[in-house]
């Protein structure tokens, strides 16, 4: 594996995470210390050369970033789990990571958090930081990612694009490819399927 042309073997602990990776594990509670969120987002930058008010700007552009401003008083622990995700996010991206790494970032969020997750993990590509998720949520995947891939005993055995990926495996799809592919392979989210009974409909009523 390489990291700007450089053996992430070879790299020692400082350089794999310093302006390189971030991680947010499957439980977002393991990187709260503090009794505020806000304590946690300073304790987070407590190594760093910053000034005092370089550190407030920062954490001010993130907590607007992720959209936590007003949980910031709050003890993580009090959080419900999208907020969690959220608040623990705002903690790995203070670090500036070039690759974000997510766990299972969408277990125990319902339908709302997830679409928020979405958007940020989209803002996050388009600002040029390269997201690696490691889920089981396979709509989610369908629906979000740019390329899926399947690992076994530690290997990638097979790696395309989210809808070649998911229309081409009769086994790890997704519900919606499941009861459409017969009509249409290629339909591997909801959005697929509706946007296929519009048309059949139109086609239908010609």
């Amino acid at each position: 594996i390489l990291i700007d042309g450089k053996n992430l073997a070879k790299m020692n602990i400082k350089e794999r995470s310093e302006d390189n990776l971030g991680m947010l594990p499957q439980n977002p509670e393991n990187l709260f210390v503090e009794k505020t969120v806000g304590l946690d987002l300073y304790e987070m930058l407590s190594d760093t050369k910053l000034s005092e008010k370089e550190k407030a700007e920062k954490i001010g552009t993130i907590t607007e970033f992720v959209g936590i401003e007003g949980l910031l008083s709050r003890h993580p622990y009090d959080l419900s789990g999208g907020e969690q995700q959220k608040a623990a996010l705002a903690k790995v991206l203070l670090m500036e990571p070039k690759i974000l790494l997510l766990d299972e970032p969408t277990k125990g969020l319902d339908a709302y958090f997830k679409m928020e997750l979405a958007g940020l993990i989209e803002r996050l590509t388009a600002q040029g930081v390269t997201v690696i998720m490691a889920s089981h949520d396979i709509e989610f995947c369908a629906k979000y990612a740019d390329v899926c891939a399947m690992c076994f005993d530690g290997n990638i055995i097979t790696a395309n694009t989210a809808r070649d990926f998911f229309a081409g495996n009769s086994f790890y799809t997704t519900a919606a490819n499941r009861i459409a592919r017969h009509i249409c392979r290629d339909a591997v989210t909801i959005e697929d399927v509706i946007e296929l009974c519009k048309q059949t409909g139109r086609q239908t009523t010609a």
